[in-house]
C-alpha cells in the first residue's frame, strides 16, 4: 500500500517511491534521487546524488530500499517535507503514526496531495502560529528592531509546504476576518492568496517561498506610518493619503535597509498598489513596467480589502468583490491573475452564504475541486425559512446526498444575519449528516 508521510516519520527498511533525474553538468550526466510527491521548498532544497549502481534499482523497482540510518539523514536534508512509502515493499509506519492522507480513502483531487479535511486542521495551526510571527515582526520593525528574516523565511516554507498539501484549506481561511490584528492578518491572507495563484499559474514549487515571504512583508512600510493616519476610521484628507500611500516604498526601503531580501521581493513589495493602466502608486507604473508577482499581489490585496469589514466600512460579499475583481480586469488589473485568482477562488468560496433552488439556505463548508459549482454545504434552514436545529452537511456532487439540489443564488450574510464563521464552526461540533435528516 502506498502512503504518503511526513519526511520526518522516514526509516530505514522503508520502501520509498522515486524516479530518476539525469542532469547534464560540464559534459558529465549526473544522476540524483527524485521521489515521488515530495515537496522541497526553499533555499535549502537540494536533490540527493545517486551513486554506483543505485540509479538501475529505482528505475527497475520504481523506487528504492532506505537501506541505512544515513541514507535518511541524506534525504532529510535535502529539504524534502513529505515522501511516498510502499508498504508492500518495505517496512510500514510504526504503530500509531498516521500518514498524511488515509490510503483506504479515494485519491485526493487532481492537483492536491492529501483531502481537504486532512490538511484544513494543520493549516489552521500553520496561520494563527504564522499570524502571530508576524504580529511580533510589524511590532519590532516599529520598535526600530528590524526584520527577523530568519523567522519570516521559515514561516514562508511551512505555508508554501501546506498550500501544495491541499491548496483549498488554506485558501478556504482567507475568509476570516477580524479587527485586530489587521495588518498582519490582511498579510497573511494576501500571502495565502498570491501563493495559491502562483502555484495554479505553474511556478516551481522551490520558488513558491520567495513569493511568500515578499507577500508576507508587503505592508511592512505601514509601521513607518503615523498611527493617527494609519488608524483613523473615516475618509483621509488629501495631505493624509499622500502620507498613506508611502507605505509602499517603506516597505520597499524596510527591506532593503534589512537585507537578506532579493531585488524581485522589494519590487513585490514595492509595487503592490500599481495599476495595470498607470493609476496606481507610488510611480504610476504601468503594465509590464510592475513585477508580474506585484501584479498578482495588486489582485490579492485590492479582493483582502473589500472583504475586510473595518470600523469605516462594511464587508463586501466575497462573490461581489470577484465581480469588481473581474469587471476591471484588463484595465487595473491583469487579465491573466484575475482569471486565475477567480478559479483558484472557486464560483462559491467556502464561507460563501447561498440559497439552493428548494429555497434552503446555507453556508458553504468545503471547496470541490473537480466541481466548483457543487461544494459540500452546510444547511442552516429548511425551504420555508425554519433555522434547522443543526447545520446540516450535504455534498452537492453525490446525487444521494444532493437529492435535486442546487444552488441558486448568493446571499449577503450582512443582510440575512447570518455568521458563516458560526455556522462552519457549529458545523465542525454538530453537523449531521444522517439519512433520516434527508429525508
Amino acid at each position: 500500500m502506498k502512503k504518503l508521510i511526513s519526511v520526518d516519520h522516514l526509516q530505514a527498511g522503508m520502501f520509498l517511491e522515486a524516479s530518476v533525474v539525469v542532469e547534464d553538468r560540464d559534459g558529465e550526466e549526473t544522476r540524483f534521487l527524485e521521489p515521488l510527491n515530495a515537496v522541497s521548498t526553499g533555499s535549502s532544497a537540494k536533490r540527493a546524488r545517486l551513486t554506483g549502481k543505485m540509479h538501475e534499482k529505482i528505475s527497475n523497482n520504481g523506487g528504492l530500499l532506505v537501506s541505512s540510518d544515513a541514507l535518511v539523514t541524506r534525504l532529510r536534508e535535502t529539504g524534502l517535507s513529505m515522501v511516498t512509502i510502499d508498504t508492500d515493499k518495505g517496512a510500514d509506519l510504526a504503530e500509531g503514526v498516521k500518514p498524511l492522507t488515509d490510503p483506504s480513502r479515494r485519491p485526493p483531487p487532481d492537483g492536491r496531495l492529501v483531502h481537504f479535511d486532512e490538511e484544513i486542521e494543520r493549516a489552521t495551526e500553520i496561520r494563527a502560529e504564522t499570524t502571530e510571527t508576524l504580529t511580533s515582526a510589524l511590532a519590532d520593525v516599529a520598535e526600530g528592531k528590524g526584520v527577523d528574516t530568519e523567522k519570516v523565511n521559515a514561516a514562508s516554507e511551512v505555508i508554501t509546504e501546506s498550500i501544495l498539501r491541499n491548496v483549498d484549506a488554506m485558501l478556504s481561511l482567507t475568509r476570516i476576518k477580524k479587527h485586530d490584528p489587521y495588518t498582519a492578518l490582511h498579510c497573511m491572507n494576501v500571502c495565502t492568496l498570491v501563493v495559491a495563484v502562483a502555484q495554479a499559474d505553474g511556478v516551481d514549487p522551490e520558488y513558491l517561498p520567495t513569493i511568500t515571504a515578499a507577500t508576507l512583508l508587503h505592508d511592512v512600510g505601514k509601521t513607518r506610518v503615523p498611527l493617527e493616519v494609519l488608524n483613523k476610521p473615516g475618509r483621509f484628507e488629501p495631505h493624509e493619503l499622500e502620507v498613506m500611500r508611502k507605505h509602499a516604498v517603506f516597505s520597499g526601503d524596510i527591506m532593503r535597509e534589512e537585507g537578506g531580501f532579493t531585488e524581485e521581493q522589494v519590487f513585490i513589495a514595492e509595487q503592490h498598489h500599481e495599476m495595470l493602466d498607470g493609476s496606481g502608486y507610488p510611480y504610476g507604473l504601468k503594465g509590464d513596467e510592475i513585477h508580474p508577482y506585484a501584479r498578482m499581489t495588486a489582485v490579492a490585496d485590492v479582493y483582502d480589502a473589500l472583504t475586510a469589514k473595518r470600523v469605516y466600512k462594511p464587508a463586501m460579499p466575497m462573490h461581489m468583490a470577484l465581480m469588481a475583481l473581474h469587471k476591471n480586469r484588463g484595465t487595473e488589473f491583469d487579465e491573466h491573475f484575475v482569471d486565475l485568482f477567480v478559479r483558484s477562488l472557486g464560483v462559491y468560496p467556502v464561507g460563501s452564504l447561498v440559497e439552493l433552488n428548494n429555497k434552503e439556505v446555507a453556508v458553504v463548508y468545503e471547496p470541490n475541486p473537480d466541481n466548483v459549482r457543487k461544494p459540500t454545504i452546510a444547511i442552516i434552514t429548511t425551504s420555508n425559512g425554519r433555522p434547522r436545529p443543526a447545520p446540516f452537511i450535504v455534498n452537492l456532487a453525490k446525487r444521494s446526498e444532493a437529492e435535486g439540489r442546487e444552488v441558486g443564488k448568493v446571499v449577503d450574510p450582512e443582510t440575512a444575519g447570518v455568521d458563516p464563521e458560526e455556522v462552519i464552526e457549529a458545523a465542525k461540533t454538530r453537523g449531521e449528516r444522517t439519512e433520516r435528516l434527508r429525508r
